[in-house]
């Protein structure tokens, strides 16, 4: 798990649209805040983007913006980006290994087994409510992380998500950025 004062791994790739990302490129504007989200199909990815949201238009202004990464499949993305007006870079990471590199791991437990419990039908009538549509799932035991990578590429404010539901308080993250 990374720590404040942890040097950040590098994330370079292509978000579902637009131009590639490079991590090492975007500091060079400030701070950044790199989010690792849930399963594009949970409810708290939703509200995580909403948080992220809110944050936006001040990060983007003041600093280097905003992305995130998601364990869920390039279709998933491609519906989910639009759909909910994401307005900074989104990276699909299929193989799990920028999840690894940033010791972003799967929810194991008790609320894991529940999330891989549900029946199929169960799981596209949560993805039609949330979504409009059912998303293809994949890592649904997969939990949210996020960190604020400073110009010098150091993490200054880390958080782990306890469990697939977790939600991020992005304003008292971005607070603190050095």
């Amino acid at each position: 798990m990374l720590a404040r004062g942890d040097d950040a791994p590098a994330l370079v790739g292509q978000p579902v649209f637009g131009l590639p990302f490079d991590l090492s490129q975007a500091r060079q504007r400030g701070a950044v805040l790199v989010a690792f989200w849930s399963a594009l199909s949970n409810a708290s990815t939703l509200r995580n983007l909403e948080a992220l949201t809110r944050l936006w238009p001040r990060v983007d202004l003041e600093a280097g913006g905003i992305v995130a990464v998601t364990r869920s499949p390039l279709e998933a993305a491609r519906d989910f980006v639009p759909r909910h007006h994401v307005l900074f870079p989104v990276i699909v990471d299929d193989t799990g290994r920028e999840f690894a590199a940033w010791g972003v791991h799967a929810a194991s437990g008790f609320s894991a087994a529940l999330v891989r419990a549900r029946p199929e039908p169960v799981r596209r009538a949560l993805s039609v409510l949330r979504n409009g549509q059912t998303l293809p799932e994949a890592h649904p035991e997969q939990r949210p992380a996020a960190f604020v990578v400073n110009a010098e590429g150091k993490v200054t404010s880390a958080w782990y998500g306890a469990g697939v539901g977790a939600v991020l308080d992005a304003e008292e993250l971005w607070g603190t950025p050095a």
